[in-house]
């Protein structure tokens, strides 16, 4: 039978203890024992708990729809139309809308046709190469 570490060792256990993932403390109950359930229970590693509870509540309501319209959409053979949609609708809902004084990454849709900072285009290039820069 090994002999178990010397106590100097096993003390850095404490500090490793600091490193690993913790809820706030104004979390709710309940999800506090979920919390504990993984993590006590079922020994989940931390970056998976950190990728848990960082999703909200209306992410995985909307996560568990999905999976559960995704067999009806396959029964009816709109499975692939069903992912289609999904994709589009997901583009669709993350469109955002630009703040007034915010700068479009496409030149066309800024006042004066103005470019980033550090943008390369053809003009730029030309000068560049001409100037022997390049």
């Amino acid at each position: 039978m090994p002999k178990p570490p010397a106590k100097h060792l096993r003390e850095d256990d404490d500090e490793d203890e600091d490193l690993r993932f913790q809820i706030p403390q104004s979390t709710s109950w309940w999800k506090r024992r979920i919390f504990h359930f993984l993590r006590e229970k079922l020994r989940l590693p931390d970056f998976l708990l950190m990728a848990i509870f960082s999703i909200s509540l209306k992410a995985w309501v909307c996560i568990f729809l999905w999976f559960s319209l995704a067999p009806v959409a396959n029964k009816w053979d709109l499975g692939p139309l069903y992912i289609l949609g999904t994709g589009f609708l997901l583009i669709l809902l993350n469109l955002g809308k630009r703040q007034h004084g915010e700068v479009s990454a496409y030149s066309i849709f800024n006042e004066d046709f103005r470019e980033l900072p550090g943008t390369l285009n053809a003009d730029r290039l030309d000068r560049d190469i001409r100037a022997g820069q390049f």
